[in-house]
């Protein structure tokens, strides 16, 4: 009897943490491995992705494994996704369904983190709700229990036994029981770097070295001509954090803005090195509505 293959850990720029890739295992088995199509040497990524197993959509799924054809032309054609009215920082591994992801705060990847805190976003003002992935997993459990259902229940079980976690329907729920508790942001910046907050009180904020910034908060408000001045003087004096600060709040302050925050944007990015975040911001201009 040959050894089912197994998913290749290529979803995302860094390695899966373990407590999702063993959702991922879950799913994997229940949307491919258990299926006819796996008899007939067929892959359905839609099926891994929207698994039985899972009360939530993944955003990303494994490729087909060696050997294997897909169901259908175009499913091995991955694409960034950037949910709308977030930000390239952001990178979401589970899709509610409603508009809202859950997924990484990733705002540095240049530093090879492993884990990173957990945010909620998308067609909301991004929050934070877990300082890892395993915090961000059991909250995604316990919005299932929200919604009840025998079915739901039976997910979330399996899922809690594999994690070694104990999801409750009050799990990271505001003390009102009114929207998300609030978690602290903590970036953890290496020495000689600093986590600027957003100006405008939306964003997650600007995590780079000491000397990428400037010793003045940028302009976000007001005239586009004015931000635009103030982001380009930033970056000719070599202050490229200080310029993204400025610019992603402006984006916050009013998502129409960022065809023309674009390619400061982009420089800023360009000048820190942070290769995913300007591919991430391309795809996002890509789909800006016009």
């Amino acid at each position: 009897m040959t050894t089912p293959p197994r998913w290749t850990d290529d979803l995302f720029p860094f390695p899966t943490p373990p407590a999702l890739a063993k959702v991922i295992d879950i799913a994997w088995e229940e949307g491919f491995l258990t299926t006819d199509l796996y008899e007939e040497g067929l892959y359905d990524a839609s099926r891994v992705q929207t698994s039985f197993a899972l009360p939530f959509d993944l955003c990303e799924v494994p490729l087909a494994p060696q050997g294997w054809e897909y169901c259908y032309a175009g499913e091995a054609f991955r694409r960034h996704h950037v949910p709308f009215m977030s930000v390239p920082e952001l990178l979401p591994f589970a899709d509610l369904g409603n508009g809202t992801c859950v997924g990484w705060v990733v705002p540095a990847p240049e530093l090879g983190r492993t884990d990173h805190p957990v945010a909620s976003f998308g067609h909301k003002e991004p929050g934070v709700i877990g300082r890892n992935t395993l915090d961000g997993l059991t909250f995604l459990l316990s919005v299932a229990l929200r919604g009840g259902g025998e079915r739901r229940r039976t997910q979330v079980a399996r899922l809690s036994a594999e994690l070694g976690i104990h999801p409750t329907p009050e799990y990271g729920l505001a003390p009102d029981g009114r929207g998300d508790a609030e978690v602290p942001l903590d970036l953890a910046p290496p020495a000689g770097w600093r986590h600027e907050p957003d100006p405008s009180g939306t964003g997650i904020g600007v995590l780079a070295p000491d000397d990428a910034f400037g010793d003045e908060c940028p302009s976000f408000t007001g005239e586009m001509d004015t931000i635009l001045a103030d982001a380009s003087r930033m970056l000719a004096a070599g202050c490229p954090a200080s310029a993204l600060l400025g610019l992603t709040a402006a984006y916050h302050q009013d998502h129409r803005r960022f065809p023309a925050l674009h390619p400061w944007w982009a420089r800023a990015y360009d000048d820190l090195s942070r290769t995913l975040l300007r591919e991430r911001l391309d795809v996002m201009l890509e789909d800006h509505p016009r």
